[in-house]
């Protein structure tokens, strides 16, 4: 039997996770997500972990209900060792935490309960609100909107409506009318300042505030997730605000890859204030081939060359040995040939040293080094071990260069979907803003993870020849910036959407203000 851990991930960025919460995901063999729960944090889950989606949403009709829920986090943690039950928020706070322990002490399986910051702290820290201050509030009540239209309840909301700490309502979207008319009604003054935090720590957070009153008005379509802030409070937002927009604010901008690595035009993307989904993500998974590494060693005599052309090939090196009950000692008297900047960080990370460390892939270049740093080829073998990134002729050319090569490929790349249907959920609601595709080989990796991309969506390809393959694919026409690189696709995107209202706070307080 297995361990249960109920995790919470935090109100929604995927960098509020707890340290915790996150070692647990890259180690899970099963993790069963909330619908809140978002892509970006799912990409932090072991690359092998079976991902199941027991989100229930508005207007989708689901079988799993909360009994079903909680047997199969029962039936999975007895056939696996870590199990994660993924909420959003944390897990105790409004999250049915508690019924599925209770389910877990019914069954003996042991868990493990990892807080997450819930959205009253999280959401309404980003935007600038505190929960109590002096001479304002010294007390904050959370409570859910599920039952404020419910007339058996009224005693319960004049006693929330009497109040004068801070109320945060979670759920509150879709019955904001009914909530802010019904404490009214019950006892809370009309102009008492109030506010609503949508889609909170996420780069399309948008704030209201207005006067209780007229808070539903002012709020209008909501898209995402919101709570609802009853109190004095609110009136420091003016000062408090410290998150400010960028020129991609409240922009949800997806970047196809065919590499498992953050690209550079992600980074700057967000930095710029966009929502940035990477997708397809590309794992490195294990070969059978990898079991052979000890032998290979074995064979191979001392003075010989051990080739890695990958980050994954080092670590499925590594994986090898240890599995085997070895560790980085058997490696004495080889000499270590890194290929790419990477695999040279993945052996230093490995305590390893690398005697030889090379850029380039050619034959004729990865030969002539081994010539000068190890000796003849003919009297040192090389084994060769790769992740499936390094071109196979490399072997074939460095035994044309008279060389006795063992190839080995411990890891191989495969596409993973997962989360494709959270994608096209996203662009069926139109707020899926583009698509950058940095390379031919993305716009094949976005292919064959059987996205269907909408064609009101805007695509954007770094060039010509990335533009051809992904028109030659079926994806819908790809605009290319009038300069190359990176840069000139950051341009293009500043220039064809700059930030979206949606994004942008609404104007502070004015009513109460001047009341």
């Amino acid at each position: 039997m297995g361990t249960a851990y109920l995790v919470g991930a935090g109100p929604g960025d995927p960098k509020l996770i707890t340290l915790r919460g996150a070692e647990l995901l890259r180690r899970a063999d099963v993790v069963l997500h909330d619908a809140l729960v978002s892509y970006s944090i799912l990409e932090l889950a072991n690359p092998s972990a079976e991902i199941i989606d027991v989100g229930r949403r508005a207007g989708e009709s689901r079988w799993l209900t909360q009994e079903r829920i909680n047997r199969l986090l029962v039936d999975l943690a007895r056939r696996h060792s870590v199990v994660v039950r993924l909420k959003g928020g944390d897990p105790l706070v409004f999250g049915r935490g508690g019924e599925e322990a209770l389910a877990l002490v019914h069954a003996g399986v042991p868990f493990e309960i990892v807080p997450g910051v819930t959205a009253g702290l999280g959401a309404l820290a980003h935007a600038g609100i505190p929960l109590t201050h002096r001479g304002l509030s010294t007390s904050a009540v959370f409570v859910t909107a599920h039952d404020a239209d419910d007339p058996e309840t009224d005693e319960e909301w004049r006693h929330l409506a009497s109040l004068d700490g801070t109320l945060v309502i979670y759920m509150g979207g879709a019955r904001m009318r009914a909530v802010t008319e019904r404490l009214i009604r019950l006892g809370r003054s009309a102009d008492t300042p109030a506010a609503v935090v949508e889609s909170g720590t996420l780069p399309e957070q948008r704030v209201v505030q207005a006067r209780l009153d007229e808070l539903a008005d002012r709020v209008g379509t909501l898209h995402g997730p919101a709570l609802i802030v009853v109190g004095e409070v609110t009136r420091l937002r003016e000062q408090l605000e410290w998150l400010r927009p960028g020129p991609l604010t409240g922009r949800s901008v997806m970047v196809a890859r065919a590499r498992s690595q953050r690209s550079r035009i992600a980074r700057a993307l967000r930095e710029l204030g966009a929502s940035v989904i990477e997708f397809p993500a590309i794992r490195s998974m294990p070969t059978p081939e990898a079991a052979a590494i000890p032998d290979a060693l074995e064979r191979l005599p001392g003075g010989g060359a051990i080739v890695f052309t990958g980050a994954a090939a080092v670590r499925g090196f590594m994986r090898s040995l240890a599995a085997s009950g070895n560790d980085g000692r058997a490696l004495a008297g080889f000499h270590l040939v890194g290929i790419g900047r990477e695999t040279i960080e993945a052996l230093r990370r490995a305590h390893l040293t690398c005697d030889l460390p090379l850029r380039s892939y050619l034959p004729i270049h990865v030969a002539a080094a081994l010539r000068r740093s190890v000796g003849p080829l003919e009297a040192h073998p090389v084994l060769l071990v790769r992740d499936g990134q390094g071109p196979s002729a490399l072997g074939e050319g460095l035994e044309a260069a008279g060389a006795r090569v063992t190839q080995i490929e411990v890891a191989h790349r495969a596409v993973d979907g997962r989360g494709r249907q959270s994608i096209e959920r996203t662009m069926a609601a139109g707020r899926l803003d583009a698509i950058v595709i940095p390379s031919s080989s993305a716009a094949e990796a976005l292919i064959a993870s059987g996205l269907v991309v909408a064609p009101a969506v805007r695509v954007i390809a770094i060039g010509p020849s990335t533009a051809a393959t992904a028109e030659r694919l079926g994806l819908p026409a790809a605009l290319v910036p009038a300069g190359s690189g990176v840069d000139a696709m950051v341009a293009e995107l500043v220039g064809g959407l700059g930030p979206s209202s949606a994004g942008r706070a609404d104007s502070p307080l004015a009513s109460a203000s001047s009341d």
